[in-house]
């Protein structure tokens, strides 16, 4: 997809060169004309109109694929920082956010919860059921943590079923209450498949950031937590 993008682009640049060589002693022919207001006003030169309407054209063409290259962009950058399965953001997109969200802290002293989730025996449902059942399953959880979390909150999928939410501008009781609360939620959530329903069941690890938080120290203390809590489970 990459290579024919840079193909009809590169395409597309050299015809705006082209147009690019052609109109511009025009360009300056019209420019040292229109500074002739006398000329302007009384002639009714029809080379000169005409000439306006091909500089007109030629700038609405260069307007129009400076928006299109914009969109692209804004296109490509979304898709770098989105997971493709669930639409939730991913690892990169996770890093960055918590990087704006460390900083702030830094400066205010804010303080939030990082919550690490990993769904049980999800080997399992995918050898059992098919890769379909299992996509079908981390789209759900997905869903969930989307209506479970509030808009000033975060979540990533960082791949597999490893799955990271930020709880922002939280107080400690607050943001380990509200962090078992969504685990339970997932716990008694029950999801359809096509010959039968699997009940939910996630493993979760808890880190509290603060103004000395580190994103790499963070994920660290929080998957170690998650194993243990997964450990403690078995």
């Amino acid at each position: 997809m990459s290579g024919s993008f840079f193909a009809a682009g590169s395409a597309h640049h050299a015809n705006s060169l082209s147009m690019d060589s052609d109109i511009t002693p025009y360009l300056e022919d019209l420019a040292s004309r229109l500074k002739e207001r006398d000329y302007v006003e009384k002639s009714d030169n029809p080379v000169n109109w005409g000439l306006v309407d091909r500089v007109l054209a030629y700038a609405a063409s260069a307007e129009q694929h400076i928006a299109e290259q914009q969109m692209r962009i804004r296109e490509l950058e979304d898709l770098s920082i989105t997971d493709e399965l669930t639409g939730l953001n991913n690892r990169r997109a996770l890093k960055a956010h918590m990087d704006r969200v460390l900083s702030a802290s830094r400066r205010y002293g804010d303080m939030g919860v990082i919550g690490f989730l990993d769904l049980d025996n999800f080997k399992k449902i995918n050898d059992t059921y098919g890769h379909d059942a299992g996509d079908h399953v981390l789209q759900s959880l997905s869903q969930i943590l989307r209506e479970n979390l509030r808009d000033t909150d975060y979540v990533a999928r960082l791949g597999g079923d490893e799955f990271v939410f930020v709880l922002e501008k939280a107080d400690t009781t607050y943001g380990l209450n509200r962090a078992s609360e969504i685990r339970d939620i997932i716990c008694q959530s029950e999801i359809s498949l096509k010959r039968t329903t699997v009940k939910l069941s996630a493993s979760m690890g808890l880190a509290i950031y603060d103004e000395n938080s580190s994103f790499s120290g963070l994920l660290r203390s929080a998957d170690k937590a998650m194993y243990e809590d997964k450990k403690f489970r078995r």
